[in-house]
This record gives C-alpha cells, structure tokens and sequence, in this order.
C-alpha cells in the first residue's frame, strides 16, 4: 500500500459545517490501528446520523492525527471540540 503525505490529503469542501449548525452534534476522529497500517475517519454524529467526511489509511499514527487536525480545521472545528477515539 502506498504511502500518503500531507500535501496529497484533499478534501471534498461540499461537506463544510455551516457555521449555524453549532448546536448539538459532535465531530468525531476515530483512528483505528491495523496490522501495518491506521484507519483515520472523521465523523460528523448529529441527531443520531452519522456522515463520513474523511476517511484515509496511513501507515503511522502521528500522520492519522496530522490527517485528522487538518480535516477537522478545514470544516472550522477547532481541535479542541473533537474528540478522538482509539480503537
């Protein structure tokens, strides 16, 4: 499986939040570990739906969570407000 750098992470801008859509809802990083590699997804949980706005294989945590940063401040959700998950 090929690796993935930074500058090859794009993402679709057509799921951007709406900056009215504040209230409840949660923004999701799951960071699975496999067997020589990590499942990053970033999920948006709203109203009990989920929808996908992310989702990338690499091959080291710390660029799972580079990928998750950077598609979390691209939709304009702080770091702060995401919580991650490690399964």
């Amino acid at each position: 499986m090929p690796d993935i750098t930074l500058s090859q992470v794009s993402f679709d801008r057509r799921v951007a939040l709406p900056p009215d859509e504040e209230g409840p809802g949660s923004v999701q990083a799951v960071i699975t570990r496999g067997w020589n590699a990590y499942l990053v997804q970033v999920v948006l949980v709203k109203d009990g739906e989920t929808r996908m706005l992310v989702g990338k294989e690499v091959t080291s945590y710390a660029l799972a969570e580079a990928v998750a940063r950077v598609s979390a401040a691209t939709h304009g959700v702080p770091w702060e407000k995401v919580e991650v998950v490690l399964r």
